[in-house]
């Protein structure tokens, strides 16, 4: 049976390293986004000040004071979360490396929510330690973790937008892993991919079709030119929406490839 997640709006997040840089970008985009959101950081005034933000803007928060990236610290948060909201629905650790990854996991695994939909765990770094492999295989699929990777030159200064943002969509759409691309500024063209993999198997075949059809591949050529209205008509409709999402990105593609723009978009008459 394939897992379901609550949309964002009707999640309890809970997000570690909240006082400052990604954890607090983080959120920031939960809050906006209809989340109630449990903030925890070490320091207390920092996480305060967050909420106290956060909760003029109309958003719903709790603060926690707590050291994240210990077992104790992370238990403590999850009590905390569940009796201001009543449960945890995902968890963004974002402060700590690969063991504060694993008690995160125990700790949403001990008092996540219940009912039919699955919960989520989303760590930044570099590999999912087996810790917290361990951890999350005693959830017996009711957690899915992503890990979102950061590249080589990310610091505590760089730009958190994008690396929330994917956080963010792994809270409902869990890919395993993502990556972002240098400076972290956006994903990488490979994480891009998965998020929308029937754009790419749809051009993939219209490119097949017009390849075959180029090279005059007798009877496939043939198919492939009666096939090219089936496929532009299923691909057509996902191609538009990843366009309106991300209109700078489509416009700036169609500037620095003009002719393949022009291809496609005859194809997809």
């Amino acid at each position: 049976m394939r897992a379901r997640f609550k949309p964002l709006e009707g999640q309890v997040i809970v997000v570690t390293g909240a006082g400052s840089g990604l954890g607090l970008e983080v959120a920031r985009l939960a809050a906006r986004a209809g989340a109630a959101v449990v903030l925890s950081a070490g320091d207390e005034q920092a996480v305060r000040a967050v909420c106290e933000e956060l909760t003029k803007a109309g958003g719903r928060c709790h603060p926690v004071a707590a050291d994240a990236e210990s077992a104790d610290g992370c238990d403590r948060v999850a009590r905390a979360a569940v009796a201001r909201f009543g449960r945890i629905d995902s968890w963004v650790q974002a402060a700590g490396g690969e063991a504060a990854l694993a008690h995160a996991a125990k700790a949403l695994v001990g008092h996540i929510g219940h009912g039919e939909a699955s919960g989520a765990l989303v760590g930044f770094g570099q590999q999912i330690g087996k810790p917290a492999r361990a951890e999350l295989k005693l959830a017996k699929g009711v957690v899915a973790a992503t890990l979102v990777k950061l590249p080589k030159d990310w610091s505590h200064d760089s730009p958190a937008k994008a690396a929330a943002k994917a956080a963010l969509y792994a809270l409902t759409r869990p890919m395993g892993q993502m990556a972002l691309a240098a400076k972290g500024e956006g994903l990488t063209v490979a994480t891009q991919a998965r998020k929308h993999p029937g754009v790419l198997v749809g051009v993939g075949l219209l490119a097949l079709a017009g390849a075959a059809v180029w090279f005059g591949r007798g009877r496939i050529a043939s198919t492939a030119l009666s096939a090219r209205p089936r496929l532009a008509r299923a691909v057509r409709p996902s191609l538009l929406s990843v366009v309106k999402a991300r209109p700078l990105t489509a416009t700036k593609l169609a500037a620095t490839h003009p002719r393949a723009t022009l291809k496609l978009v005859r194809a997809l008459r």
